[in-house]
């Protein structure tokens, strides 16, 4: 005699093998019945992915804004020292003693 599976098991194993076409179709229809807007809710995900590229871009390009001017600066700093590095010393620094 042949073991039966559970009706659980049996949704789950249907569930797993319809197309992701039917899929996004049955969600769309659920969500419908619960009055969730999928449209809108696509539009907000859309936005919100907007907004982080321009953010990102934003931050970058402010990065490479001080990039460019600290650069120049600090090499016109270190051709006016003799020694590199000469004032730098922490010993000295921690104690007062100069």
């Amino acid at each position: 005699m042949t073991t039966r599976r559970t009706t659980s098991e049996e949704n789950n194993a249907s569930i797993a093998n319809i197309s992701r076409t039917r899929r996004a179709r049955l969600v769309a229809e659920f969500e419908g019945e619960l009055g969730i807007d999928y449209k809108a809710r696509a539009t907000a995900a859309e936005a919100e992915r907007r907004w982080q590229i321009r953010k990102t871009f934003i931050v970058w390009t402010v990065a490479l804004i001080f990039f460019t001017i600290a650069c120049p600066k600090l090499w016109i700093m270190g051709q006016d020292v003799d020694r590199p590095f000469s004032d730098l010393n922490p010993i000295d620094n921690l104690f007062g003693e100069e």
